[in-house]
């Protein structure tokens, strides 16, 4: 009879579970990236979109600044009274004068708008200052209130 070498055997069955479980986890690691990635461009995304939409907005606000200050100067310089001058505003302005304050309100996106409010004065140089300029909510905000939540109060009825 021969006899048998005893010598090293290699071991497969416990290596190759190891460098399963490795892949494994190195692909599920990868897709959760993937993933993650994938979320923060759409994040990034839509920031860009309502960072270049306020700005849109701000340019044309600027436009409106630039309108009435070119309209208070020329009621300034054509009047010599404050009720004359801000005769001459109500027809130059229109409907964006209210009440001594020129208002308008930029359109945006996602139900905003840029609001803005200007003071005209019209006792002094002609200058204007600019009393709101703010992003606000063009449409109500609703809660969505359909599921019953515990609203932090026990009901207990002692007999």
């Amino acid at each position: 009879m021969a006899k048998q070498e005893s010598g090293f055997k290699a071991n497969i069955g416990s290596s190759s579970l190891i460098l399963i479980f490795i892949v494994m986890c190195l692909v599920t690691f990868g897709m959760l990236s993937l993933t993650s990635a994938r979320s923060d461009l759409s994040l990034a995304n839509r920031n860009a979109d309502a960072v270049a939409e306020y700005y849109r907005a701000d340019t044309e606000g600027e436009a409106f600044y630039h309108m009435v200050a070119g309209e208070v100067k020329a009621a300034c310089a054509g009047a010599a009274g404050q009720e004359e001058r801000l005769a001459l505003l109500k027809t130059s302005l229109g409907e964006y004068l209210r009440d001594g304050v020129a208002v308008t309100e930029v359109s945006m996106a996602r139900a905003q708008a840029l609001h803005i409010e200007l003071e005209p004065d019209l006792d002094g140089d002609g200058s204007v200052r600019v009393a709101k300029w703010n992003v606000i909510q063009t449409e109500d905000y609703e809660i969505d209130d359909s599921m019953p939540v515990w609203g932090g109060t026990v009901n207990s009825e002692e007999k």
